[in-house]
């Protein structure tokens, strides 16, 4: 195909037929919107350059000049503010498509999924031009050393980024160095992603340097997990790391040559008085008992945590003591991961953790996947019995705990402070059915119980059914669970009754309880009323009459004749009228007495 220009493109535009120019009607009609800069276009703000169709929004290249004159109305739209390309083929105009490109002053938002080759230097103009440009990713296919000096390149010809991503980018340490003079001379960056880059000790080092020469780095968020960075890499990055005043998250997980002595250089950052981490993210970094004592001097001058992942480590008993000694100035950490740690048969450092979680002000989320057993989950719940902040409790995988574990629970499910709203399991079978459902009895927080192997039969299902719908009477039908809202998860099947209480729960808590006693005593017994004999009888019928409103205009799908929900109106009256006589005779015999006994009385007084 011949290469075009922008110009070319401009003087055909006013009386070319989009069906023409392009392959598909799918593609035609993009153009015509981006074209006609359509206001009911502004909802779909990107277009996806890709290979096959996924969805409406998909510009699918095939043959034709499809590609040019996407380029030429991308470059004319002021709406399209998000561009994905993840596929570009090969001897297709690519140069015509960024000469329409480098007009283009709305895109905010620029992701590059596929090698561009040799076509990187014609990206340049809208790199130079568009101000709105803060996103930037280059991420998910090999970066040459030539792309990566290519974009060193391009990148000093752009200040208005917010976003850097090389995510899965295979830079490399040699590719880092190249980039890292550019990175100098973005201050501006926000927030950016080195993940899965096969980032080592010499692309630490320049990256560390690129960040100490900053004057006034705005930088955020720091991803650097997944890569080869050891001690002296760790040493390094701290230096330039200190002087980024505004650095609130930092992930050095998947980092597996990390000891103790890379753990006391970054002890040093946390340390530092400019630190204002937010979020740690050292998961599976190969952290011992050893290294986790260093980790935590440096935690306990850090009153800013909000969250911590230590998970995947080797983390035992005496470090999560240690641990948790460090954190004791951290009081608004909310999300606290220690999953897969060596702390299966842990009493002290549980019994810490609980007491842990309960002083803190704001602690919502606990992570304790394959880590804790019965002994140490009895623990934890001692020493937080009273946690009223605690909204999630993953304890996923621990197949260790049984109902013996699972009872302990009780005391928090029942504390008047429990806020908890998410439970994590991994199996469950009868006894720890049995077990939780008893716990949860007058529990009003919790709204999720997920597991996701079962091995519960009828006995299991029957105590979650009585649960959340005991319909031994209707005054336990009213105090019957009518918070809890998902029980099991992928591949659990639980029985049709629990369903339909947990549905009723999802659509009203509210009124879930009136719903479960109009299901389950079509004839209410009014007999337990009658104590206070003619008072409750307006209230009876003025609770059936809110019943049925709400019926008929919330639950339409189970609606009831006007005449069977009458019946169910005058049963309950006709009980109370029925019950007149007894209640008349009783009051007659009592009011005789009563005067019998005084006239006695003023007998014995002459």
């Amino acid at each position: 195909m011949d290469l075009q220009d922008y110009e070319y493109y401009e003087a055909r535009a006013e009386d070319v037929k989009l069906e023409d120019i392009t392959s598909s009607q799918q593609n035609a009609d993009i153009l015509e919107r981006l074209r006609d800069n359509d206001p009911k276009f502004t909802y779909i703000t990107y277009i996806y350059i890709a290979e096959t169709v996924d969805d409406g929004g998909d510009f699918v290249i095939r043959e034709g000049d499809d590609l040019g004159w996407l380029g030429y109305f991308i470059g004319r739209s002021k709406q399209v503010e998000t561009l994905y390309i993840d596929y570009f083929p090969d001897n297709l105009n690519i140069d015509a498509f960024y000469g329409g490109l480098g007009h283009n002053r709305s895109i905010h938002t620029l992701e590059i999924c596929t090698d561009l080759a040799d076509h990187f230097h014609s990206l340049a103009p809208f790199l130079r031009n568009n101000k709105s440009l803060s996103h930037l990713t280059f991420a998910h296919f090999d970066i040459g050393l030539q792309c990566a000096r290519n974009i060193a390149s391009l990148l000093g010809q752009q200040s208005s980024l917010e976003c850097l991503n090389f995510e899965e980018a295979n830079l490399g340490d040699l590719m880092v160095v190249e980039m890292a003079a550019a990175l100098r001379k973005q201050p501006q960056l926000n927030e950016l992603n080195l993940s899965s880059s096969n980032i080592g000790r010499n692309g630490c080092v320049a990256l560390g340097n690129a960040l100490e020469s900053m004057r006034n780095p705005n930088l955020a968020t720091l991803y650097l997990g997944y890569n080869d960075i050891d001690d002296e890499g760790i040493h390094a990055l701290v230096a330039g790391l200190i002087n980024c005043h505004n650095l609130t998250s930092l992930y050095l997980n998947e980092n597996r040559l990390i000891t103790g002595a890379g753990l006391r250089s970054l002890s040093t950052l946390l340390q530092s008085d400019s630190c204002c981490l937010e979020h740690l993210d050292l998961e599976q970094t190969n952290m011992d008992n050893d290294g986790v004592a260093v980790l935590a001097a440096g935690l306990a001058r850090l009153p800013t945590l909000k969250r911590l992942d230590l998970s995947n480590n080797r983390v035992s008993d005496q470090g999560l003591q240690a641990l948790v000694g460090g954190l004791g100035s951290c009081n608004l950490l909310k999300g606290f991961f220690l999953s897969s740690n060596m702390l299966l048969g842990s009493v002290l450092g549980m019994r810490a953790l609980g007491t842990f979680v309960q002083r803190t002000n704001n602690m919502q989320s606990l992570f304790l996947y394959d880590a804790v057993n019965d002994e140490g989950l009895q623990c934890l719940v001692d020493g937080m019995a009273n946690c009223c902040r605690l909204k999630k409790l993953a304890l996923s995988y621990n197949d260790s705990i049984t109902a013996v574990g699972l009872s302990s629970l009780s005391s928090l499910f029942r504390s008047e402070r429990c806020s908890l709203c998410n439970l994590l399991l991994v199996h469950l079978d009868d006894d720890g059915a049995v077990a939780l459902a008893n716990g949860l009895i007058g529990n009003k927080s919790l709204k999720t119980v997920e597991f996701s192997r079962s091995g519960i039969t009828e006995r299991g299902w029957t105590a979650f059914s009585k649960l959340l719908c005991d319909t031994s009477s209707v005054n336990n039908t009213y105090l019957s669970n009518h918070t809890l809202e998902t029980l099991g998860g992928y591949g659990v099947h639980a029985p049709s009754d629990i369903m339909k209480y947990l549905k009723l729960n999802r659509v009203s808590q509210k009124n879930a309880a009136l719903r479960k006693i109009l299901d389950s005593h079509p004839d209410i017994d009014v007999e337990p009323l009658f104590q206070w004999k003619l008072k409750c009888l307006p209230l009876v019928v003025r609770w059936l009459e809110s019943a049925r409103s709400y019926l008929y205009l919330y639950h339409a799908h189970v609606r009831e004749s006007n005449e069977v929900f009458q019946c169910r109106k005058l049963s309950a009256v006709y009980k109370f009228i029925h019950g007149l006589p007894s209640l008349a005779v009783a009051g007659y015999r009592g009011q005789n007495m009563t005067d019998i006994l005084s006239k006695k009385r003023k007998f014995d007084h002459l």
